[in-house]
């Protein structure tokens, strides 16, 4: 032990200790707050709409169920509207999904493995650059952690409260996403395939989990078979405009396939050649192992063949990010696979060096393509919603919505509704009194804003009206200006057309 130094000394103790593997998770969120915060000077797109859609309390948004929007308006809530809190929400989800991935391997492996998954985890590139992405891929990773834990343990134990749990689990995960339904689906064939799991398997209580699970997730069922535009809407919309060419039938499912196993190659690195192994003088279950091990290698498997798979149907149809939750357990597995049971491990030099220097540099890759954006310019605007702040044109939006009413002799009336694209979505986010987001000015897409509304308090629109629509709506063009948009190092960005629509009678003159 005398010729070990520093950075193998801490990285042992990360790995060997649950109070060492939470200060890891604890830093490892405070810097992916960091990086992304003074890296970006607006939210990533898709957050920028889901913190927006959050102010609703809905039960469904036509693109997603709602658990990803309930979290992070949480997260804005008890931050009071900071910009970074999703940020925070991202790192906290990743967080608790690894500690119920560590709970998960104690079962039969030493302390030190275990902690080493949750260590490794992060060296894939997916909870790396694509953690800041608040999305409905994210969000699910609580529940995955929860779900996997609780179901072996419910079904290795015969415990009916862990099963339950599992079931609630399972609910919340797809809440989270649909296709959290695959996880759910592999985790269950995979406690059939080994025969000491399934001879442990109790019908009643899968059943009555089961029944947890659809309480869990019926009132968005409620609400797909209700709203104006659901999720199947927006899937057969996206379908008609986006086709897979020839090509792409053959490189899709290879590119997840070589793409899930390019992003564990760090974790196998160390896992083949980095680590020391002392054997423990008591050995676990192995047959408990073996079940944990086939377990996993359905969960991790299953999932990505089938994305594989309809990526060749599609033809290049299938998103990077989309396997973020797929990704979660595979560390786990990579682990059981490679190391010995009864071991316990520490870092080598070598493998500890190559271990923090992977983590630089996914750290550095995030800023560095942030920055890659205005290098490329070559003197052309730079418009990408995370390098777009929008304080700068809600501001302007509100200069202007104020001279507007004041001329209309309104000076007290507040904004309601700003209408547009995402750009749209950030001044509502950041605009006092957080009016609703009016997406495109589509009623199926933003239900909540009525036509009562609209010809009572008027809109804020971010980009051109369309043609007709305010008398229409029983609105009139109060003010328009044209608002140049710079970007985040205040460069040419774009002209955003700013209006101001109020109800009729406040643009007639007074008699």
């Amino acid at each position: 032990m005398k010729d070990r130094n520093k950075l193998q000394v801490g990285l042992d103790w990360l790995t060997r200790s649950f109070a060492g593997v939470l200060v890891f998770l604890a830093i490892y969120t405070i810097c992916w707050t960091i990086i992304p915060y003074f890296s970006n000077a607006g939210l990533p797109v898709d957050t920028i709409e889901e913190v927006a859609w959050s102010r609703e309390g809905l039960l469904g948004i036509y693109r997603h169920p709602p658990m990803m929007i309930w979290l992070v308006g949480i997260a804005w809530k008890l931050s009071g509207g900071w910009i970074g809190s999703p940020y925070v929400a991202s790192g906290i989800a990743l967080g608790v999904g690894l500690i119920f991935i560590y709970l998960l391997l104690r079962i039969t492996r030493p302390a030190s493995q275990a902690g080493l998954v949750v260590l490794a985890t992060p060296l894939v590139y997916y909870f790396g650059p694509q953690l800041p992405q608040w999305n409905a891929n994210i969000a699910q990773l609580p529940f995955v952690g929860l779900f996997l834990y609780a179901a072996f343990r419910g079904v290795m134990t015969r415990s009916l409260g862990w099963t339950l749990l599992a079931g609630v689990a399972a609910g919340a995960g797809l809440l989270g996403k649909y296709s959290f339904g695959l996880i759910v689906l592999f985790a269950a064939v995979g406690l059939l395939a080994d025969p000491v799991a399934r001879s442990r398997v109790k019908v009643l209580h899968v059943f009555l989990a089961f029944l947890a699970s659809v309480v869990v997730f019926l009132p968005h069922v409620w609400w797909f078979f209700t709203a104006p535009m659901n999720t199947a809407d927006y899937f057969r919309m996206s379908a008609e405009r986006t086709e897979g060419t020839a090509l792409g039938h053959l490189t899709s499912p290879l590119f997840v396939i070589l793409g899930a196993i390019g992003v564990l190659i760090p974790t196998m690195l160390i896992a083949i050649r980095g680590l020391d192994h002392v054997s423990q003088p008591r050995r676990t279950d192995s047959a408990v192992d073996r079940s944990l091990k086939v377990y996993l290698g359905f969960v991790v498997i299953g999932p990505i063949a089938i994305a594989a798979f309809i990526g060749a149907l599609g033809g290049g149809l299938i998103k990077d990010q989309w396997l973020i939750a797929y990704m979660l357990p595979a560390p786990a597995f990579v682990i059981m696979l490679l190391v010995p049971n009864g071991v316990e491990v520490s870092w080598r030099k070598s493998a500890a060096i190559f271990y923090v220097a992977v983590l630089v540099i996914l750290a550095i890759a995030y800023p560095v393509e942030r920055q890659a954006h205005y290098w490329r310019a070559n003197g052309r605007p730079v418009l990408w919603a995370p390098l777009m702040p929008a304080e700068p044109m809600a501001e302007a939006g509100q200069a202007l919505w104020r001279k507007a009413v004041t001329a209309a002799g309104k000076p007290d009336m507040p904004i309601q509704i700003v209408a547009g694209g995402p750009e749209a979505a950030g001044v509502a986010n950041v605009t006092p009194g957080r009016p609703a987001w009016f997406e495109h000015y589509n009623k199926g897409y933003s239900p909540w804003v009525t036509d009562a509304l609209i010809r009572s308090q008027g809109i804020l629109a971010t980009e051109e009206v369309p043609v007709g629509y305010p008398e229409a709506n029983g609105l009139c063009v109060a003010a328009q200006e044209n608002f140049d948009w710079r970007n985040g190092r205040g460069g040419q960005g774009r002209i955003a057309t700013l209006t101001v629509l109020l109800p009729e009678g406040l643009c007639r003159p007074a008699p």
